[in-house]
């Protein structure tokens, strides 16, 4: 990713952008951990972007657990991984990026599916569904709100009527609740969630089977970024 492309974005798609070319630095071993970052001036010059944004993104990654920032001294790299995702590889098999990549390819799927098969009581279904879960984010009721996360999402998973996915995906269904709550380690970010959940339902309501599945792909993309997990996007 270059820094010029960075700068024709929006300045919340320049700081996502700096967020994951910091984040793939720290994994590459180009920021060792344990080793301080460029100075905010010449870190933002070589980006392309503004200190306001990469102050954004170190916060971000800060609040993630990959840095720490000392006033006066700098910022210093503390782990190649966000803490969710050291929690998660600590209690499973999998790594939390391999997890989300398949809610990606499954979830994206059966979204795609499920606009065969929605009726109006299917319809009706999700939208308390999605109300439900912006009301909690909105009270920042946190388990509450990936409780209502999990119910639209497990309602679309069944709209599918694949039952080799919805086996699978019942195998993991203590994972994918979890992996529902860990985005939300960035409360300021929250909002994203409900703006997704909007676009999935909008295009479900439409049946839009293309648009369903990449607005699916899209969420699970944000909700994997907000727990500090970055996997590449797959644009046909």
């Amino acid at each position: 990713m270059s820094p010029q492309a960075m700068l024709n974005g929006k300045s919340s798609q320049v700081t996502e952008q700096a967020v994951e070319v910091i984040h793939q630095r720290i994994q590459e071993g180009t920021y060792a951990i344990g080793s301080t970052l460029p100075s905010q001036r010449d870190l933002a010059t070589r980006l392309g972007i503004s200190r306001a944004s990469l102050r954004e993104a170190l916060t971000r990654l800060a609040a993630l657990g990959l840095l720490e920032i000392k006033a006066g001294k700098g910022v210093y790299v503390i782990s190649q991984h966000s803490k969710a995702a050291e929690q998660w590889e600590g209690e499973h098999r999998i790594s939390l990026k391999d997890f989300y990549q398949l809610r990606y390819v499954l979830e994206g799927f059966c979204a795609l599916l499920a606009c065969e098969y929605l009726t109006e009581q299917d319809k009706l279904i999700l939208k308390q569904h999605y109300e439900a879960l912006s009301n909690a984010i909105l009270q920042q009721n946190w388990q509450a709100a990936s409780e209502f996360d999990y119910a639209f999402h497990q309602h679309i998973i069944d709209l599918s009527h694949n039952q080799s996915i919805i086996q699978t995906l019942k195998m993991h269904n203590e994972w994918i609740k979890k992996s529902q709550i860990l985005p939300f380690v960035q409360p300021n970010l929250a909002f994203k969630t409900i703006k997704e959940h909007d676009a999935i339902l909008q295009a479900l309501f439409k049946q839009d089977a293309l648009a369903a599945e990449k607005a699916m792909q899209a969420h699970i993309i944000g909700a994997a970024q907000r727990a500090g997990v970055y996997f590449s996007r797959h644009e046909s």
